[in-house]
């Protein structure tokens, strides 16, 4: 995509992303104040935190104030996908989009009075930075499938064993369901575990499994229903090592999140090939019409 492309489709994904951060800053409030045992005084469902109310004076200020910040958080976050259309220097300007999108999350946290300690503000952060590093190493993937469905359309050889494609799925989810909890646990709150407790379990791992499988669907068209069950079975040491069995819900989670994605990337796969197809199909019927032309000529 050009320059003028990307900018465009910049600010069309960024205005997309300000409703999508109001939402849903205002339902984590929401739903973690309706969960709050014991709940706040008057059995009010609280949209700001009681410290920035008292900071800003008034709560429909301080929700002012969270909305532009919300707003703007969602509108950085909507936006991570844009550096991957780039030509050139994917990497490094994603590596900027990060660093941005960070500091917005740390100016938004500071005026919003959401990290009541700098510990809160240090872990959110290291998640972020794993979500960025998730998603470059699934766009890493997807990349390597691309360059195999043109190896394939040229006609080279591209006789990759399935093992060689399924191996690097298989340790990536073995990094982030055999490490990443027992690292979250060392630097997770010890009275209110919300990394491990629900960032983890309800955010990481499904979204993981969701999108790794999809991309494995994408490259192998028989071997993939391997991989829901597998990433299932990864969870399950951690469970009964850093949890009990009131978690074993974690495997159902990975389980099903990465069959639902293996069927989305089983689905976009058929339509690519149907498209790749329709394009041959089309290309092959204009050449007659051009040799007809230069033979009258």
């Amino acid at each position: 995509m050009s320059g003028n492309e990307i900018r465009r489709e910049f600010f069309r994904r960024a205005k997309q992303g300000v409703p999508w951060g109001i939402v849903l800053v205002y339902l984590v409030f929401v739903l973690g104040n309706a969960f709050t045992i014991p709940r706040p005084e008057g059995g009010r469902l609280l949209v700001v935190s009681q410290v920035m109310a008292e900071a800003y004076g008034s709560p429909v200020t301080a929700a002012l104030v969270q909305f532009l910040w919300s707003g703007l958080l969602g509108a950085a976050l909507w936006t991570a996908e844009v550096p991957f259309l780039m030509e050139r220097g994917t990497l490094l300007g994603s590596g900027a989009h990060f660093l941005v999108t960070a500091a917005v999350f740390s100016l938004a946290g500071w005026r919003c009075r959401w990290f009541p300690i700098w510990e809160s503000w240090l872990c959110l952060l290291g998640l972020l930075l794993l979500l960025y590093v998730l998603k470059w190493s699934v766009r890493f993937l997807e990349w390597q499938s691309d360059i195999w469905a043109i190896r394939k359309s040229s006609g080279l050889n591209t006789a990759e064993p399935p093992w060689k494609i399924l191996v690097p799925y298989l340790l990536l989810a073995a990094a982030v369901e055999l490490l990443l909890p027992p690292a979250l646990m060392l630097v997770d709150a010890r009275d209110f575990p919300v990394l491990t407790g629900v960032f983890y379990p309800f955010l990481v791992l499904p979204l993981f499994c969701f999108f790794s499988a999809c991309s494995l669907a994408a490259r192998l068209r028989r071997w993939w229903p391997v991989y829901p069950p597998i990433c299932a079975a990864l969870t399950l040491p951690c469970v009964f090592l850093l949890y009990n069995y009131t978690a074993l819900f974690q495997a159902w989670t990975a389980g099903i999140a990465a069959l639902v994605g293996g069927v989305l990337g089983t689905v976009l796969r058929k339509l690519k090939g149907r498209r790749t197809e329709a394009a041959k199909k089309q290309e092959n019927a204009e050449r007659p019409e051009q040799t007809g032309d230069s033979e009258k000529n």
